[in-house]
């Protein structure tokens, strides 16, 4: 590596700096990644490298000591970020929710102002029907008033366009995407993107 491609290469580190936490909760992101060779060559080199060297040479020297291309890497780190933070936020949201549950319980039993609580709970258990239209998981309908059966066909919302229906398979899924599934679905997306931009 020549010192003017380092001073010309785009300047990622400052970007990544910008993340919650940094260039170390970057990193930390990167690691559950599985199947992007451009992160695992990233990594390879940056293990290999002494802790003190390490901690000072800016990503692009070691991006382009182990010959990647720097825009990849970004998409990579940045990827890699997207998928963490939503595992982060889907397992804040889904271990909080019952306390969220309770609270809602307790205050729309015992405070004459908790309209919107009770509400809330009313929609969530099929007593009151959603404002945007009855959601369907498997074969029961809800937020249509009532929890009913219903034949997997679809059905046309106020608007006229056809509510999705879930399968009893894959309602949580569909629902909340796994995001390891989500991030191969955009690394190939990104590679072809890659791919066709080289071909220019």
């Amino acid at each position: 590596m020549k010192a003017e491609d380092l001073e010309k290469a785009p300047k990622i580190t400052n970007l990544l700096k910008k993340a919650k936490g940094g260039l170390k909760a970057t990193l930390a992101a990167m690691r559950f990644v599985q199947g992007d060779e451009v992160v695992a060559a990233f990594l390879s080199k940056y293990d290999s490298i002494p802790k003190g060297d390490r901690d000072h040479l800016p990503w692009e020297a070691i991006g382009l000591s182990a010959e990647l291309d720097l825009r990849a890497l970004l998409g990579s780190a940045a990827l890699a970020i997207t998928n963490y933070c939503g595992n982060e936020s889907r397992i804040i949201a889904v271990t909080n929710h019952p306390s969220i549950t309770r609270a809602r319980v307790r205050f729309g039993k015992t405070l004459v102002g908790a309209e919107k609580d009770r509400t809330a709970l009313d929609m969530m258990v099929g007593a009151l029907p959603s404002p945007k239209g009855p959601t369907f998981i498997g074969k029961a309908i809800f937020g249509s008033g009532s929890a009913q059966s219903t034949p997997s066909t679809s059905s046309d919302s106020d608007d006229g366009e056809p509510t999705e229906m879930f399968g009893a398979e894959d309602d949580l899924d569909r629902l909340f995407p796994p995001a390891n599934a989500m991030q191969e679905k955009l690394i190939g997306i990104r590679q072809k993107l890659l791919t066709a931009d080289n071909g220019e």
